[in-house]
């Protein structure tokens, strides 16, 4: 079990509609992303803009883990068989 932050659902929900637009814009640097953020969004506020840029690190990790994942299992599924 992860543990870590509870974002607002504002965040969340930011983060994954620009994911959904841009998706091969973003990347596991939170450097990067948050000045995407800050030029795909019109968000004043610094905190925000952060924890926007941050949700997304966590959400690109997440997706390269689940395709590692994926990539793995028809070899193990495999392997089972022979």
């Amino acid at each position: 079990m992860i543990v870590g932050s509870i974002r607002p659902r504002y965040v969340k929900t930011a983060a994954r509609k620009l994911l959904r637009l841009y998706p091969n814009e973003f990347t596991k640097d939170f450097e990067t992303n948050k000045r995407l953020v800050e030029q795909y969004t019109d968000v004043k506020s610094k905190k925000v803009r952060n924890r926007i840029a941050g949700y997304l690190v966590t959400l690109i990790k997440r997706k390269i883990e689940e395709e590692a994942r994926r990539a793995a299992e028809p070899e193990e599924i495999i392997d089972m068989e022979m």
